[in-house]
């Protein structure tokens, strides 16, 4: 996994993190307008920067060909950029503005894509440009929001007011949901950050939900595909309290082809319900065709299939959504073997940000939980990278695997089912629920001392890690744990027995170490 990959939570905390170890460099450069050959000095003032930035987007030299380079230059020069370089008095002073402009920057560069997108093919390139500056605009923004913005956090999601809330003005100063809006989301657990950073680009999200909106009674509803128990629908309030970290609303601009999308997902969900038995969860992320068993794609879905497929429905598939799939060919080729995953690309929930024929109408974080998801995307990120680059795999220890074979056989147990499918879901294949309890017990042993870290720094400076001291600190920690286990497992085969004082076990090389 090369340095981009992470670089996305590195670039908010490049910004704004002082007193940070890195290397002092010359004031960074970025182009006077795409394609220009002469470059201007980065201004020390993030407001100016971010004008700067759109005024770069709207420039007519701004198109499919010098898009990548563009944004990529910005994106690599901020990531070398020394931290006490901008003016950080200026930006706790307008951090309110700060955050609406740099949502008024997101709207506009997604008018950009469909401008480019209206010319003609946007290359592929292109698109993943977007999508990493996308990411990294709403880590910055969450960022400055945290830390220089005091105001309490709000727990029900599309509640509250900026910073928590921001709604695109050309819906008006209220939010009301719609059917056919899709609801992309992120949790702060692993599997969250699993499913964020599950493809050949990370994300933002973990979830998708698609709103439906009766007629007649104007309730509103969700209809989801959960890992625990399958598609269901479910009254809206369910979905706006169930703890998430942040949350983006996604409107079609055709409201007839919306409502008829969210409605015969409605119908088919609860038909398959009254049957008895949920539509299971799609692990295998087959959109397509059939999965191995022989199953139609349609049989089982995973939560963004939910959405895709009830348009795809609705317009008799000529309307198939996401416009730009993610890839899942190159990286965390052993994880998502490890889950089941069968298929070459799937609809991750970040795919809507770069999807122009829905509009964002509003964005939702919970401050007091953001930190921690952006904590735990640097402890996924650094886990793939471990098994990409030094073939580390998850695996079971003895105890861990009967605790597997025990949830897989219980959940079938009328006596124990209802107790244990949160946490072991029905459906989850027993290879799946072992790489996921792996999963779970190394990151948390990752995410505790990660958090232990961040505690330090922010009694220290008032500031928390960087990202890019965030994935430093992990690699070191894995190193380190790898030699702790190696030393202990030397002791534990010394000849004629343990001899000399017990070294400390490791952290969690017992459950993600390289394949022996």
């Amino acid at each position: 996994m090369l340095e981009p990959r992470f670089a996305g939570m590195a670039v908010l905390s490049l910004l704004l993190a002082h007193g940070a170890a890195f290397a002092e460099v010359a004031p960074p450069r970025v182009p006077k307008a795409p394609g220009a050959a002469e470059s201007v000095e980065l201004p020390r003032s993030l407001p100016s920067g971010i004008r700067m930035f759109r005024a770069g987007i709207q420039s007519p030299a701004f198109n499919a060909a010098t898009c990548a380079s563009f944004l990529g230059e910005i994106y690599t020069n901020l990531w070398r950029a020394s931290p006490a370089y901008f003016d950080l008095a200026e930006v706790k002073r307008d951090a309110g503005g700060i955050v609406r402009e740099i949502f008024a920057a997101r709207l506009a560069l997604r008018r950009q894509l469909a401008r480019l997108e209206a010319a003609g093919h946007v290359p592929p390139v292109c698109v993943d440009a977007m999508r990493d500056t996308l990411r990294v605009s709403l880590f910055l923004s969450e960022y400055v929001a945290e830390h220089f913005i005091p105001v309490p956090p709000v727990d029900r999601a599309f509640s509250g007011a900026e910073p928590a809330l921001l709604v695109n003005p050309d819906f008006g100063p209220g939010l009301a949901l719609e059917s056919g809006d899709v609801l992309v989301s992120r949790g702060d657990a692993f599997v969250s950050g699993a499913i964020a950073r599950l493809g050949d680009t990370d994300g933002n999200f973990s979830h998708v939900a698609l709103v439906y909106r009766d007629p007649g009674t104007r309730e509103t509803f969700t209809i989801e595909a959960h890992i625990e128990i399958g598609a269901v629908v479910a009254p809206v309030e369910k979905y706006l309290t169930d703890g998430k970290s942040r949350a983006v609303v996604f409107r079609q601009q055709d409201p007839a082809l919306a409502a008829e999308a969210a409605r015969v997902m409605v119908e088919r969900v609860k038909r398959a319900s009254a049957g008895g038995r949920n539509l299971p969860y799609d692990f295998a992320m087959v959109t397509d065709g059939k999965d191995r068993a022989g199953r139609p794609a349609e049989a089982a879905l995973y939560c963004s299939e939910v959405a895709s497929l009830g348009y795809a429905i609705a317009s008799n598939a000529r309307f198939r959504i996401p416009r730009y799939r993610t890839s899942l060919r190159t990286i965390n080729g052993a994880f998502l073997k490890a889950i089941g995953v069968e298929a070459s690309e799937y609809f991750a929930p970040s795919d809507m940000e770069t999807d122009t024929r829905f509009e964002i109408v509003a964005e939702w974080r919970n401050l007091a939980k953001t930190r921690r998801s952006r904590m735990t995307d640097a402890v996924i990120t650094q886990i793939y990278a471990a098994m990409d680059e030094l073939g580390y795999v998850l695996r079971n220890s003895a105890g861990d695997a009967l605790k597997r074979d025990l949830a897989y056989l219980a959940r079938r147990l009328p006596l124990f089912s209802a107790l244990l499918e949160e946490r072991f879901p029905r459906y989850m294949p027993r290879a799946t629920l072992g790489t996921m309890i792996a999963l779970d017990k190394t990151a948390e042993a990752m995410l505790t001392r990660l958090e232990q870290a961040n505690a330090g720094k922010l009694a220290r400076t008032g500031l928390a890690m960087t990202g890019a001291e965030m994935q430093a600190f992990l690699r070191v920690l894995i190193e380190r744990d790898r030699l702790a286990w190696l030393k202990r497992r030397a002791w534990q085969r010394g000849h004629g027995g343990p001899t000399g004082a017990e070294p400390p076990a490791a952290l969690f090389h017992d459950t993600f170490r390289a394949a022996d």
